[in-house]
């Protein structure tokens, strides 16, 4: 196959305005407001769906018996088949537990916990978080005042995203950077890790029993939210909670499949914008290997490497180490061939290893 070294290296120009349009739908999220909160809430049921999740959640659940909530609060973890002692560490913390074994036909593992915990809640809200997340004292108190006072019927945050190492830094960069440069400003997206919601809200919808064979359960569920005309936007969160996506390069690769299959049914043709700025990060690469071929002249490869760093440039400012743009290529090319092969599972229906289970 004849490739046209030039045109590849051009390519590479797209990652510059869409990296801008990254970081400027990123910054028109509201940021959560941070204040004394000294009246009561309403009372708050905190659920964690939590599969073989031992480890996270004994960092998980100190910070959540630490809240400072001015009300009732609650903490379900739904032990949903696990195979380890992740009930045990639960109740160790004074959690309730709920233990889930074995799935309905039509319902997929994570939409299924989530629902059963709401079913079993006894809060006037509802907090869904993730097991591998962490919370401030005083978050949950400012979630569910900023959602009142406002008169939302809930919001979602997107949280402080920690890392194990260089490449899964690399990695998540350029995942995220893609997803908001393909996102509109009014997408109603949710991020699962965090979703704060009215009870009542949830029981009206159906709540994850309305999207519980989603792959990508939380864009569905926001979507759905913005359908019936409920207002749960996002915001920006990260002095709210942490969140440590991945333990290893192992998890981390089924985690960016499973993301990237799941979704290009939920976010439709502005996947593509996505997939096109993730492969102007890839086009280094390929430039690289036309230039030691003697393809291509080295003009060609410092624009095509300098175009997809400087793409990626304010958003590992945003993160606090702006000289990541330059390796940006390297995680673009995780992020590519992590996709593909969800993509290529999927559409051979054999689908993603995610938590001990096939999805």
């Amino acid at each position: 196959m004849l490739i046209n070294w030039r045109q590849n290296a051009v390519i590479g120009l797209f990652a510059i305005p869409l990296g801008l349009r990254a970081r400027q739908i990123y910054d028109s999220l509201p940021r959560l407001a941070w204040s004394v909160v000294d009246a009561p809430l309403p009372a708050l049921s905190i659920i964690v769906p939590a599969r073989n999740e031992s480890a996270n959640l004994r960092r998980l659940l100190p910070t959540l018996t630490a809240l400072e909530y001015p009300g009732e609060v609650e903490i379900i973890v739904v032990d949903d088949g696990s195979t380890d002692d992740t009930g045990d560490i639960a109740r160790a913390f004074g959690a309730r537990v709920i233990r889930v074994d074995g799935l309905p036909f039509g319902w997929l593992g994570k939409p299924y916990a989530c629902h059963k915990g709401a079913m079993a809640a006894n809060g006037e809200w509802l907090l869904f978080t993730d097991a591998d997340t962490a919370h401030a004292p005083d978050g949950p108190a400012q979630a569910v005042r900023t959602a009142l006072q406002r008169g939302w019927d809930g919001l979602s945050l997107f949280l402080d995203q920690q890392s194990f190492g260089l490449i899964d830094r690399l990695t998540l960069d350029v995942a995220y950077a893609g997803l908001f440069a393909g996102l509109r400003r009014d997408a109603g997206m949710l991020n699962g890790q965090y979703i704060l919601m009215r009870r009542g809200v949830y029981e009206r919808t159906g709540g994850f029993g309305s999207v519980k064979d989603e792959m990508i359960e939380d864009v569905a569920l926001g979507g759905l939210l913005r359908r019936e005309g409920y207002q749960a936007p996002m915001m920006r969160g990260e002095n709210a909670a942490k969140v440590y996506m991945y333990a290893d390069t192992g998890q981390m690769w089924h985690g960016m499949a499973r993301l990237a299959s799941g979704s290009v049914g939920q976010i439709g043709l502005r996947s593509l914008i996505t997939m096109l700025f993730v492969t102007a990060q890839v086009t280094p690469l390929m430039t690289a290997v036309g230039f030691l071929r003697g393809k291509t002249r080295l003009h060609w490869l410092l624009l095509s490497w300098g175009a997809a760093s400087l793409g990626m440039l304010p958003w590992t400012q945003r993160t606090g180490q702006p000289w990541l743009a330059l390796l940006g290529p390297v995680g673009g090319a995780i992020v590519f061939a992590a996709s593909l092969w969800g993509i290529a599972r999927k559409t051979v229906g054999r689908g993603i290893h995610w938590r001990g289970r096939q999805v």
